[in-house]
């Protein structure tokens, strides 16, 4: 994919129906998981690019927050061997105190999902954590005041 940029991998992917497991292969150096001791900025620059992918995705196929919507989504990550997981939960300003919200890694900027621009806008924690695994980074997304969206990936072994 010389000379084009990763929006038009995610097109690429968005673009056919879900392949299956494992059966596209990125060549972007830092997916590669043949190192399993990856630094924390390789972590946080693949858990990005896999966000942007979602953020992506979820525009390009025009989905809401349901879970018919998550699990044809999981199949696109599926495709590239990464696991997504999303939680809701319905709102509740006490869930501001959990330690998933607490350690997040971003939030997504509610105005990315329903943009027209299609670079996706992370507020970034100003807490900093250790996290040695993928699983650990975690996205919020606030839907309106109905729930909170807990968004990870990981890597399928």
């Amino acid at each position: 994919m010389e000379n084009s940029t990763i929006y038009d991998f995610f097109d690429k992917i968005f673009s056919e129906p879900p392949q299956p497991k494992n059966s596209i292969r990125l060549q972007l150096e830092i997916l590669n998981n043949n190192n399993t001791n990856k630094t924390e900025t390789e972590l946080s620059d693949i858990f990005e690019i896999l966000l942007h992918m979602f953020v992506y995705g979820f525009k390009k196929l025009a989905l809401t927050f349901n879970s018919e919507s998550i699990n044809l989504l999981k199949q696109y990550y599926e495709s590239i061997n990464i696991k997504l997981d999303i939680e809701t939960a319905k709102f509740d300003t006490i869930l501001f105190k959990s330690s998933q919200y607490l350690a997040r890694y971003c939030v997504i900027d509610p105005s990315s999902i329903f943009s027209d621009l299609n670079e996706a806008i992370f507020i970034m924690n100003h807490n900093q954590f250790n996290r040695s695994r993928l699983y650990q980074y975690i996205a919020v997304y606030q839907d309106e005041y109905e729930s909170l969206i807990f968004i990870n990936f990981d890597f399928i072994l």
